[in-house]
């Protein structure tokens, strides 16, 4: 219930229960979770992968980096609005935080590594 409805929302009895049951840290943790869960996570369901957000593919970045060799990192790595079908912003990006994180675990749920990132993981793993 907590969690469904946030701390304003919930009947006194269960938010003392969770005051009693665990410390600041972990209230402001369980208050960013709701928040997160009432929000967030709707607003990035709402999205569809390669239609308005998407990862950018091997050819994408080849063509970003040909117009701009200081493409930030981010833009590289995370999830970026796309403008159509297969078409990807050139250079705006998602501003919330937690928009970005959202978008992006989706992405390479539904998308997977790209190869150049699968090696780049394996071999620092190695390291």
């Amino acid at each position: 219930a907590y969690l469904e409805q946030g701390p304003q929302r919930v009947d006194a009895a269960v938010a003392a229960g969770v005051r009693r049951a665990i410390d600041d840290e972990g209230a402001k943790a369980l208050n960013l979770c709701s928040d997160w869960l009432r929000s967030v996570l709707p607003f990035v369901l709402g999205k569809i992968d390669r239609v308005s957000f998407g990862l950018l593919s091997t050819e994408d970045l080849r063509r970003a980096l040909e117009r701009d060799p200081h493409m930030p990192k981010s833009r590289r790595l995370c999830a970026v609005p796309f403008v159509g079908k297969d078409v990807p912003s050139r250079a705006s990006e998602f501003a919330q935080p937690d928009v970005v994180i959202g978008l992006t675990v989706l992405a390479y749920r539904y998308e997977g590594l790209r190869p150049a990132d699968f090696h780049t993981v394996v071999r620092q793993l190695r390291d």
